[in-house]
């Protein structure tokens, strides 16, 4: 069967009987608003073919429908794409209106995209809109990382242009099509370098590089547009941002994502599956968090400098090479599970990686060279402190705490005196949840519990002083199993060692407390945050994540 051209309002396709195989979408004119453009490049490869086409129709203006894709996207027969059009230049409306403006969020410029590299059409429309908005549902966790193909494309052996690369270099991947992948890594240009859990090509081969805007990663976490939104390049007001940094979003768009945190403004920071075409196409956006609602998580360990990940903890030169492996800066793994710093070492095992000559999938990783990012699903603490004692020149309630002599009271501070030489501002019946009328409190399980009480009371000093010796108020300090599991903590909660603090700065919104004290905190612990609350933990190693509520 023959192939021939045809124009529509929306496109050029090269046809083969009644269906597409291969399409170049047109784009709105950046100097001429009656016009539409689109680069012709792409149909290069058209005329290269042995069934090249000889005829082309013209229907534009008709109204027209759109002609199907041929095998439903999985029976691409030639190279995809090469779209390549000026960027959307149209007035995005504020965080919260209430219906979208003419003609927004048009792909960008991508001029160096090689033929088989096509760029994604922007969030907001199709297939991203919920079919059911009145449905809530939990999306549910992977079990290993994985990547889709939604537009035809090359796994390469080199982050280049696929025209700059010999056949033997790349490897045509039709859409739909779905690969299991062990690990991936951002080397920038819109390229992914990934880690396939089996082998593909001629010779077989693991190790591919993929332009992302062809890509969908599968991740269980969904973001759901419930009031018309921007997505933004900057956590903040959209009439602080130019037209080439924001993308209009529409309510009941959900689209998956890779990470999200607490941003400043009441911002979520999101890193998206799927990219969305803006100015550039991209990943990662900010967006207004009374907008949207995240369900599901994940946890990921992300490398932040080249490091080695060993089968003991102890120093690489101690081990045989089949018990170490060299992983590269920004290498993301999908954790199943990790644990408490031994010897400057964090355990964890991996989901779906299977490293070294050995295939393992649990490592032991140099705290300074990692970050844990997600937390477990079902994490949505829902715990009250006691609050302050309305007479604290009365002691309270007598307590006992394990190691320690003596008796103590809860409305004595924790730190008699602090670092700045004063008495302490954090009590003891806040950090054991205290009821002052029944006299209960959550006795620690340990001594360990306790001087973990001791280490994140010193830096909740430390951050009382920031705000200017603002009071601040303890939602959640020590928690036992039995009360962890009622308030709906994860299991593997700080909050069970005693090391973690959730807390609200009265008069200031808690992402913006995040945001504040995240680079204050750097590697020391934990930082995450709710609308409800901010967390901190002293774990000893970097971990970020939002609790999406």
């Amino acid at each position: 069967m023959g192939t021939w051209v045809k124009e529509t309002d929306e496109a050029f396709y090269l046809m083969q009987g009644n269906q597409w195989i291969s399409r170049i979408r047109k784009r709105p004119s950046a100097s001429n608003s009656q016009e539409r453009v689109l680069n012709v490049e792409g149909m290069r490869e058209w005329f290269l073919r042995s069934d090249a086409p000889m005829a082309m129709t013209v229907a534009i203006g008709t109204g027209a429908p759109e002609p199907e894709q041929a095998g439903g996207g999985d029976n691409v027969a030639s190279p995809p794409d090469n779209v390549a059009s000026p960027p959307d230049n149209v007035a995005s409306p504020p965080d919260n209106v209430a219906s979208p403006p003419d003609n927004v969020a048009s792909p960008p410029d991508n001029v160096a995209s090689p033929p088989g590299e096509v760029i994604s059409p922007p969030i907001g429309g199709g297939d991203t809109t919920a079919p059911d908005l009145d449905k809530e549902t939990d999306p549910s966790p992977v079990n290993s990382l994985a990547l889709r193909v939604k537009s035809a494309t090359y796994f390469k052996l080199q982050p280049k242009m696929a025209s700059e690369l010999a056949d033997a270099e790349k490897v045509l991947v039709t859409s739909g099509n779905t690969f299991e992948i062990q690990y991936y890594i951002n080397v920038g240009n819109n390229h992914w370098q990934v880690q396939l859990l089996e082998p593909m090509g001629d010779p077989p081969n693991r190790a591919w590089f993929v332009y992302t805007p062809d890509i969908d990663l599968l991740t269980g976490v969904q973001l759901r547009v419930v009031s018309d939104t921007l997505f933004k390049t900057e956590p903040k007001l959209s009439s602080q941002l130019t037209e080439s940094q924001k993308v209009f979003v529409k309510n009941g768009t959900q689209v998956g994502l890779v990470d999200f945190k607490p941003a400043a403004g009441d911002h979520f920071e999101i890193e998206l599956a799927d990219a969305v075409v803006g100015a550039e196409v991209g990943r990662k956006w900010y967006v207004y968090n009374p907008d949207v609602k995240i369900s599901g998580n994940r946890e990921t360990l992300e490398v932040n400098s080249d490091t080695i990940l060993k089968a003991k903890p102890v120093q690489s030169s101690q081990l045989p090479d089949p018990d170490k492996i060299l992983v590269k800066k920004g290498s993301v793994f999908l954790l199943n599970s990790f644990t408490q710093p031994d010897n400057n070492h964090v355990r964890v095992a991996l989901q779906g990686a299977f490293l070294g000559p050995k295939n393992l999938t649990t490592w032991h990783a140099y705290v300074p060279d990692i970050e844990i990012s997600g937390t477990e699903i079902g994490n949505n603490p829902k715990d009250q402190g006691p609050g302050k004692p309305t007479n604290p020149a009365d002691r309270g309630v007598a307590l006992t705490l394990p190691g320690f002599k003596g008796t103590y009271y809860s409305n004595d501070p924790i730190q008699p005196k602090n670092r700045y030489g004063v008495r302490g501002n954090f009590t003891w019946g806040e950090a054991l949840h205290v009821n002052r009328s029944t006299g209960a409190y959550r006795r620690p399980a340990s001594a360990a519990v306790v001087y973990n009480i001791l280490k994140v009371a010193d830096v909740m000093e430390e951050i009382r002083k920031i705000y200017g010796d603002r009071p601040i108020k303890i939602n959640s300090w020590y928690r036992d199993p039995v009360t962890n599991r009622a308030v709906g903590g994860a299991s593997r909660s700080r909050h069970l060692s005693g090391d973690a603090v959730d807390f609200v700065v009265p008069g200031v919104r808690n992402f913006d407390v995040y945001a504040r004290l995240n680079g204050w905190w750097g590697s020391r612990g934990g930082l995450a945050s709710s609308s409800v609350f901010t967390h901190i933990d002293v774990r000893g190693y970097r971990a970020r994540w939002s609790y999406g509520y």
